[in-house]
């Protein structure tokens, strides 16, 4: 087995020390051990296709052993600062050309998730799958118009929210901040500078009654109801995770049938996924995470950790 993430990150320990008791082997690496610390051998046989072996100074993997692989959170290829700037990025290229792909060529491997499927979970492609899944997705608009805003948002009663499609963190003048869903007021419609690139606006649930965090391991889904109070966690509850309330919560069939049907046709075999529960009791999807953290979560941790476990372990695409 192969888990690929960060020198520290927590959430994959959790897994990896439930391996460890089960005496499964497996390497821990980054991408940014190669190619300064660890090695790629791979030849090409006509029969066999790559053989050889993915190691560092202390342990690898054979290719042809591997079962499994953990694309969990790596951090970028690594190259000495003696590079010119040019160089380390066509040594980048070039890495990623060779190790995900070598990887990603082996017959009869899991992937969780596949590189590849985690990019193409853009938004746009996110909830067009749920709705074709028959999820319930809020009202959404995507335009870099300023003034196809109003029309939109006036279908939408008139409270619309806006949303990167992205990660929320950036750095500005070196410092660190997080773009958080945000309400966009009457007088931001017709912003001129929403024509200086693409937004996401979406209709604010207004009679939010709850949120639904959803961990699928597999087709295996882990729900928990996540309770915001009144302040700036009740719009976008990562602004403030710690003064959430969690517990348990039952999907309906049909949101549950939705929710695999979506990531079956997304390719992603882990997700965490957000929803939105109106007073109605109407579910609402509003994201899905290839990369979720889900470790935060005391309700879940340890039912999700041995799926995760069990997957890697049986190795079975």
């Amino acid at each position: 087995m192969l888990v690929i993430t960060y020198a520290l990150d927590p959430t994959a320990d959790y897994v990896l020390r439930e391996l460890t008791q089960r005496g499964v082997p497996f390497w821990r690496t980054d991408l940014a051990d190669f190619p300064r610390r660890s090695t790629l051998t791979a030849e090409l046989q006509p029969e066999a296709g790559w053989t050889g072996r993915m190691y560092d100074g202390l342990r690898g993997v054979d290719l042809s052993e591997l079962r499994s692989v953990w694309w969990r959170k790596p951090t970028p290829y690594s190259f000495p600062d003696t590079m010119s700037g040019p160089e380390r990025r066509f040594a980048a290229s070039q890495a990623k050309g060779a190790l995900p792909g070598v990887l990603g060529s082996l017959p009869g491997v899991l992937w969780v998730n596949h590189p590849e499927r985690n990019a193409d979970c853009t938004k746009p492609a996110q909830l067009a799958a749920a709705a074709r899944a028959g999820l319930r997705v809020p009202e959404t608009l995507i335009t870099n118009d300023p003034a196809a805003v109003a029309p939109f948002a006036a279908k939408c009663g008139g409270r619309i929210v806006t949303k990167v499609f992205g990660g929320i963190v950036h750095t500005e003048d070196g410092k660190r901040g997080q773009l958080y869903t945000r309400r966009v007021p009457p007088d931001q419609f017709s912003n001129p500078r929403i024509g200086l690139t693409a937004h996401l606006f979406q209709r604010e649930i207004t009679t939010k009654a709850y949120e639904i965090r959803v961990t699928s391991v597999a087709g295996q889904l882990f729900p928990v109801a996540l309770h915001a109070p009144d302040g700036p966690a009740r719009l976008d509850w990562r602004r403030d995770s710690s003064s959430l309330a969690h517990t348990p919560a039952a999907l309906p069939a049909d949101v549950a049938h939705g929710i695999r049907t979506t990531l079956r046709d997304l390719g992603l075999v882990y997700a965490a996924l957000d929803l939105i529960v109106d007073a109605d009791g109407t579910h609402y999807l509003i994201d899905v995470n290839p990369g979720g953290q889900w470790a935060w979560i005391d309700l879940t941790r340890e039912p999700i950790t041995h799926a995760l476990a069990d997957l890697l372990e049986k190795g079975t695409p």
